[in-house]
């Protein structure tokens, strides 16, 4: 990697890759409607900002329409202050869930990707350091050694009522719009009752720069009337998200689950 970097003019040293050590975290939880949700902690983004917000739902009975949660989103993204990222140290998703309950969800990022592959190795080496998401403070403001935030928010929904325990395994790729996407699939299935693929595939919104994006099938009208500026798409749209989730019926134990058709989602049964 370093000698296809350096002759290139990359910033990556030898001394930085032996110096990096993986840090094992106890995951942010939060309480839902009976369940608990497992996501990903500080120093990411991404998954405090969703644990947020569903502690904001759980204070507001009955299910949230399209201008509560564009107001939820609102409050959880003017929650993303300098004094909160600075606490905070092409994307895929994959989830998991086996037969004894056993769950396992992963995000991995290449961002918008380098454009550089590495020879002999298969690896395409990310664009990190200059993704604008991941530098709301302005490029090189971060001090070496910092772990950088992250929208990337692998998430689990646990459920005492479950013999295993675990109802949900999910996660979305799509930057900004992961919190969102995750956020309305859990709430289609929790409060909504919908299957896992209906979640999945169901509209979605995102709040953002004070537009409310919509896919066909939000209330539009209803956002406007609520005040909102509202930025709608023609059809489903790879903007908003990815979700890839794996849902287990309390009653018998099915496993059923769900790929976002807006990024090619799949789905293995073995």
């Amino acid at each position: 990697m370093l000698a296809e970097l350096e002759p290139r003019g990359g910033a990556l040293t030898r001394e930085d890759l032996e110096r990096y050590e993986p840090i094992g975290r106890d995951p942010t939880r939060v309480s839902y409607r009976g369940r608990e949700i497992l996501t990903n902690p500080p120093p990411n983004a991404g998954g405090t900002l969703l644990a947020m917000a569903m502690a904001l739902l759980e204070e507001a009975p009955g299910e949230p329409d399209e201008v509560a949660l564009a107001y939820i989103m609102e409050v959880v993204q003017a929650r993303r202050t300098p004094e909160f990222v600075s606490k905070l140290g092409s994307t895929t998703h994959i989830s998991v869930l086996d037969g004894e309950g056993r769950a396992c969800s992963v995000t991995c990022t290449n961002g918008e990707g380098s454009g550089v592959w590495i020879p002999g190795t298969g690896i395409h080496v990310n664009n990190i350091m200059g993704e604008e998401d991941l530098n709301p403070l302005g490029f090189f403001a971060f001090p070496p050694g910092r772990r950088m935030p992250s929208m990337m928010a692998p998430t689990v929904v646990t459920n005492p009522t479950h013999p295993s325990g675990v109802e949900l395994v999910l996660g979305s790729a799509g930057s900004n719009r992961i919190r969102s996407a995750i956020l309305q699939t859990i709430v289609g299935v929790i409060d909504r009752g919908l299957s896992i693929r209906d979640a999945v595939n169901a509209p979605r919104l995102h709040f953002e720069a004070g537009i409310v994006f919509t896919e066909p099938g939000i209330d539009n009208h209803l956002l406007r009337t609520a005040g909102r500026t509202v930025q709608p798409f023609r059809r489903t749209n790879v903007f908003f998200g990815g979700v890839q989730a794996v849902e287990r019926d309390p009653a018998t134990g099915t496993l059923t689950g769900a790929g976002d058709p807006r990024r090619g989602g799949a789905v293995v049964a073995a």
